[in-house]
């Protein structure tokens, strides 16, 4: 009698603890998904910045933003033409940059920085020559295109 007892105890304890193993499972893997959210919201944070530069450098320059998001075509002489191809190198590296750094989360919603990055090789013929001419130098957009 004191043996089923002691059994029956002792399956009793052993059911409690795994309901609370289940418990904590379930906060730790809930815990773990909030953390890989997070950091798929924050991993572009360096990557907008870096746009954001590109953006008030090319405040500099009246007209450059057409050449980036209106399709206007590289300019033939220098040194706008220069300029414009410079420019169009940094877009690329910070595009890349942002695909890139998405890869790595995968549970991160990338569909928006895509979308921008198809937009910009749609609308900049100076950013698509340079990733058509140079693939391995940019392989993320190499394979939006």
């Amino acid at each position: 009698m004191v043996a089923t007892v002691t059994a029956i105890g002792g399956l009793l304890g052993l059911i409690v603890s795994l309901v609370f193993l289940a418990l904590q499972t379930r906060a730790v893997s809930q815990q773990v998904l909030f953390s890989n959210n997070l950091a798929g919201t924050r991993v572009l944070d360096p990557t907008v910045a870096g746009l954001r530069e590109v953006h008030l450098k090319m405040l500099e320059y009246p007209g450059m933003r057409s050449h980036f998001y209106e399709g206007a075509p590289v300019p033939t002489s220098d040194p706008d033409r220069e300029r414009v191809m410079t420019f169009a190198e940094m877009m690329a590296d910070v595009l890349g940059e942002g695909l890139q750094a998405l890869e790595r989360i995968p549970e991160s919603d990338n569909n928006e920085w895509i979308s921008y990055c198809r937009f910009v090789l749609d609308k900049s013929p100076a950013v698509l020559a340079l990733v058509e001419a140079h693939p391995d130098w940019w392989p993320h957009l190499t394979a939006l295109r």
